[in-house]
């Protein structure tokens, strides 16, 4: 059964209750009563291997167990794929799922636990593929089987026991489980009830202020968002908390005892306002390019440390973390210079470089009597209009808005394979201005 919520807007809607198949592989899970989950793959035709479109590391094979002993995962370059130990062709295989808190590295986490034993899940994480997945290859189908009396929640439509649609691009956050959305004035909301009531107070208290804030600077949404929080335990001793956002959702998960012991205020503020930020980025937000990620994690950083500063009005939180950014930006590059390179392999450098970034143009925009909001609607705007959400797009757009040797400066940064990046970002932390480095090129 389908239940449509009048408030919610919807997304077109590319599905029915009974979907399509948008591919010759289609994902079918299964949540059994028991609350084991597992996940069948078919293909229309035999293929000699299924891979998936996003492998961000090899735990499917560690924690995506065949139910057949025929066949067994492998990680073959940069992707995972699935194939028969024999080399036969196939039509159809079956895993069971480890429906436990993961860290993925530069991704989603696939299951995020709620503690009444609800369960969020990332539908990208089922994205799948005859032999290998190409880039012209954008729709799944994916149907989901639970309990009868268990809530499917997809693009803000509830239904119940059993749900298929046709997805893209980057998926989205599944819910499924026990509870109902609660509506409030600027958000739907699931709230994990075994998460401690101080955080359910911060929430309450920030996220209208927040939602209030970026729609007065940058534009209100034309949506109300949804805001997924969950948290369950670790039997490792690991914990922390992770957050993000797909179309039209936010999304937080903490795990383990530790990270709900002892909340720091300023830092859950951040937390929620970073997340925040990436929907109001729009379109330019989707920035698919892993290099060009300080653009959307840079900018977001920026917004919530100006959202704190001026919500409250305390401006040491904001300094503190420049500070810290300066360092870990800095440090990250030890003898190697090409910034690509060093966000290989630390990604966190976006957010660290980015912010340092963001926040040298935004006093170079406060002196042109602008702001780094005005900048990035028209980032927004660019890309609303078709150009693509990338680095190269956002030089284009600066270029109006500040000097001509810091446009130069960082259309080199971005397109200058041999960019000094090293050199670039001591500069800005010690000038707090965009200064062209040795080998920068002259226009």
């Amino acid at each position: 059964m389908c239940r449509n919520y009048s408030w919610i807007i919807l997304l077109p809607l590319l599905f029915s209750c009974w979907g399509i198949a948008a591919s010759e592989i289609s994902a079918v899970i299964i949540k059994s009563p028991a609350g084991s989950w597992s996940v069948s793959y078919t293909s229309d035709t035999p293929v000699a291997s299924i891979s998936f479109q996003r492998s961000p590391d090899s735990s499917r094979v560690k924690r995506w167990k065949t139910k057949s002993g025929d066949f067994k995962v492998f990680k073959v370059n940069d992707y995972e794929t699935v194939r028969r130990v024999d080399g036969k062709l196939f039509t159809q295989v079956e895993f069971e799922l480890t429906p436990t808190y993961t860290h993925l590295p530069k991704d989603y986490a696939p299951f995020s636990p709620f503690t009444d034993g609800g369960m969020l899940f990332h539908s990208g994480r089922f994205f799948a593929c005859p032999d290998l997945c190409d880039d012209s290859l954008n729709e799944w189908h994916i149907r989901i089987r639970a309990a009868k009396g268990d809530n499917i929640i997809v693009n803000g439509v509830v239904y119940t026991g059993e749900a298929s649609w046709v997805d893209s691009d980057s998926g989205q956050k599944v819910y499924v489980g026990k509870r109902e959305p609660i509506q409030s004035e600027n958000f739907v909301s699931l709230i994990d009830a075994g998460l401690p009531a101080p955080l359910k107070e911060l929430m309450s208290q920030n996220l209208p202020k927040i939602l209030s804030y970026f729609a007065t600077r940058m534009g209100a949404l034309n949506f109300r968002p949804s805001l997924y929080a969950s948290y369950s335990q670790s039997s490792d001793g690991r914990y922390g908390n992770q957050g993000g956002t797909l179309p039209r959702q936010i999304f937080m998960h903490w795990y383990g005892e530790k990270a709900i012991e002892k909340l720091d205020q300023n830092a859950t503020f951040w937390f929620f306002a970073h997340e925040v930020a990436h929907l109001y980025q729009g379109r330019a937000g989707n920035v698919e390019a892993l290099a060009d990620a300080w653009l959307h994690e840079g900018s977001a950083e920026l917004f919530a440390s100006i959202s704190y500063s001026e919500i409250h009005g305390n401006h040491k939180i904001y300094l503190s973390k420049m500070e810290k950014a300066k360092e870990n930006c800095l440090s990250s590059f030890g003898t190697e210079t090409n910034y690509r390179k060093v966000a290989l392999t630390n990604s966190k450098v976006h957010y660290s470089c980015g912010l340092l970034i963001f926040d040298t143009l935004n006093n170079e925009l406060d002196e042109r009597n602008s702001n780094v909001f005005l900048l990035w609607k028209a980032f927004n705007s660019a890309v609303a209009k078709g150009k693509p959400a990338t680095a190269e797009t956002f030089v284009e757009v600066i270029k109006s808005f500040v000097s001509h040797t810091s446009w130069l400066t960082l259309k080199d940064f971005v397109a200058n394979a041999e960019f000094n990046s090293s050199q670039f970002f001591q500069q800005i932390a010690t000038n707090k201005s965009i200064q062209p480095t040795t080998n920068a090129s002259a226009d």
